[in-house]
């Protein structure tokens, strides 16, 4: 991107406190004086001054100048930056001009002969403030000229409010910025057609292409307060097929907090989805978390891990990580070492599948919380094997779950899936299953409290659409997309697991809480959004190919089933699912004792069994598996 160069530049780099700079300015002043001086005489004798008076003026021409320069040292002019000067600035200028005006005004009123009028001197000094505020802004107000070049791209805003405005504001006072503010689109029609800070509102955001055209911009930054992901795509998809890039301006922390250099932004897949920060009740999380014994399974995986950095930030008095991948423990903790001091972080190198291990772990580490995290979640190959699926999904939360129970922890927390609402693979049903052995064993549990959550897809989660659809770009592609109408709820990792600790604040007997997804996101126009950010052309640069769902694969996710009711809970992000499911702790642990009978024999019945147990206490679907033939009842 080419910097501005030229004498701009060389005008720009003089600061204040440089002594050729002052020097410069000093000389400058007094060219102003002398030309406003020159001019009110002129102005006073009609064009015709009288020689005795042009003598006496260019005698006291240097008296006359000397004051207005010791007005500006003593009001500190010369200390001002004057490249990013600002009204406030120019307010500063007026009081020395003022100043020394009125003296030399009070000086001549008491002389008897004066060959300076009155008039002279209040002209001059009406004509001294303007011209040296028109110097001293040179460089703003040259930069701001249509015919004088820069290098600068022409930006479009959109949105005029407060964010805008500053951006407005930020990049004509700074010339080190690369771009020119050409003006703004915006909703308000209190706007339209009116000019902030010189610049014009062109038009509305549904103008925006026509606007374009007309401003012939360069780029286009957003500067909406928390913009739907909707309207981000919409306003992406208008520029790309332009090829505009478009900035996001962070917002106005911003500049409230000094980080002048994030001033603007690339487009972030964040910003695509428009999901809201998420403010969580700070004092509710961190009660249920301080000085507490906590225990993360799966702390190696991308849920995981996040459980585990979140929670240190609560300062647990012990944090115990569980997972059978070592290289990733270990990695966790060199990345958690020092952020809770006052914390002990403890590895578990295991399996949940392992029954004796996990009760060994939980009889020395008496944790008063669990995150239960720890699953196979990868829907084709879980198609597969169904019998690991069902060993690590069902067998490992019935060991971990049985586990607290029988050593008394306090909350138990089960990371579920959206998969697990009329289950179509072997990964849903399995974590269907999970969830009804949470519903069972928390209605015999005294001291435990059971409680699932269940969200959609994870932005960014290893082996997740989106880096998957990354690695692909990145090699040329070709991007691989099951169907043209395939729709996925997408949420970040972070809010995921910001709200899992909330809902682990809830607790309950059995509940399961339903994170607010927000909206379908089309897999397709994802793909493409993510293909265009890199500059290329779907289709073109970059092909993109239909490969069909892959087994078990939903053209779309449902996050609750037609027998599921939502209840809201104090935090608006976060509901609690209620749904009659009668089922007992007897009764599933001995439908999956049947299917553990038959785990390493056909996966064909290993899969048959999981997806029978899974729809039985489905109310919309019991009464027709209860009758149907078990051919009938398999999933389509």
């Amino acid at each position: 991107m080419k910097r501005p160069s030229g004498p701009l530049v060389a005008i720009r780099r003089l600061a204040p406190g440089d002594p050729l700079g002052t020097a410069v300015a000093i000389m400058l002043d007094v060219a102003v004086v002398a030309a406003a001086l020159a001019a009110a005489m002129l102005l006073r004798f009609d064009a015709d001054v009288p020689r005795r008076n042009a003598e006496f003026v260019i005698q006291l021409f240097p008296f006359i100048a000397a004051a207005y320069v010791l007005g500006n040292f003593l009001f500190g002019v010369y200390r001002t930056v004057w490249t990013y000067g600002s009204i406030g600035d120019i307010i500063g200028l007026f009081r020395p001009v003022a100043l020394v005006t009125v003296v030399l005004f009070a000086i001549n009123f008491w002389l008897e002969e004066r060959l300076l009028p009155l008039s002279v001197i209040l002209m001059t000094g009406a004509l001294v403030f303007p011209g040296m505020a028109v110097v001293k802004m040179r460089t703003r107000l040259l930069i701001r000229l249509p015919w004088v070049s820069t290098g600068e791209r022409r930006l479009l805003i959109v949105g005029a409010g407060h964010t805008g405005q500053l951006l407005a504001r930020e990049l004509q006072a700074n010339p080190n910025l690369p771009y020119q503010p050409v003006g703004f689109v915006d909703d308000d029609p209190k706007l339209l057609h009116h000019r902030i800070h010189g610049l014009k509102v062109h038009g509305t955001i549904a103008e925006l292409e026509h606007v374009l055209d007309r401003m012939d911009a360069e780029v286009v930054a957003i500067a909406l307060d928390r913009p739907s992901g909707h309207l981000v795509r919409d306003i992406v998809g208008i520029c790309q097929r332009r090829n505009i890039p478009v900035r996001m301006v962070p917002g106005v922390d911003n500049w409230v907090l000094g980080h002048a250099h994030d001033t603007l932004r690339e487009i972030t897949l964040d910003d695509l989805l428009g999901r809201e920060p998420v403010q969580v009740d700070f004092a509710a999380c961190s009660q249920s978390v301080r000085d507490k014994v906590v225990l993360v399974t799966g702390a190696a995986g991308s849920i995981g891990s996040e459980l585990c950095r979140q929670v240190l930030t609560f300062h647990p008095r012990e944090l115990h990580l569980l997972d059978n991948n070592e290289t990733g423990l270990h990695d966790l903790s060199l990345e958690l070492s020092g952020v809770s001091p006052e914390t002990t972080v403890r590895l578990w190198v295991a399996n949940i599948a392992d029954e004796p291990r996990v009760r060994e772990i939980f009889a020395r580490t008496r944790p008063d919380l669990v995150y239960h995290a720890a699953a196979l979640k990868h829907v084709p190959l879980m198609e597969e094997h169904p019998s690991e699926a069902f060993r690590v999904n069902v067998l490992g939360t019935l060991y971990c779950a049985g586990a607290a129970r029988e050593f008394g922890v306090g909350t138990f927390v089960l990371i579920s899936t959206d998969k697990a609402v009329r289950p179509s693979s072997v990964m849903g049903a399995t974590k269907r299953i999970a969830e009804l052995l949470v519903i069972a064993l928390a209605r015999e549990s005294a001291r435990t409290r059971f409680a699932a959550v269940r969200f959609g897809n994870v932005m960014g989660s290893r082996g997740s659409v989106v880096p998957t659809f990354m690695k692909q770009i990145e090699r040329g592609g070709p991007v691989t997309v099951m169907h043209p109408e395939m729709q996925r709820y997408f949420i970040s990792i972070p809010e995921a697991v910001s709200l899992v600790i909330q809902a682990g604040t809830f607790g309950g007997r059995g509940d399961i809480y339903m994170l607010d997804m927000g909206e379908e996101i089309n897999i397709l126009e994802l793909a493409e959004r993510m293909i265009r950010l890199r500059g290329l052309r779907p289709g073109q640069d970059i092909q993109v190919v239909f490969t069909g769902p892959r087994p078990g694969e939903k053209l779309r996710e449902e996050l609750v089933a037609d027998f599921e009711h939502l209840q809201p809970t104090s935090h608006p992000k976060v509901m609690r699912l209620t749904a009659a499911v009668d089922v007992t702790e007897r009764e599933i642990l001995r439908l999956i004792d049947e299917i553990r009978q038959v785990m390493w024999g056909d996966p064909e019945e290993v899969r048959r069994r999981i997806h029978l147990v899974a729809r039985r206490y489905s109310l919309d679907e019991s009464a027709e598996s209860a009758d149907a033939p078990e051919s009938e009842a398999l999933p389509s």
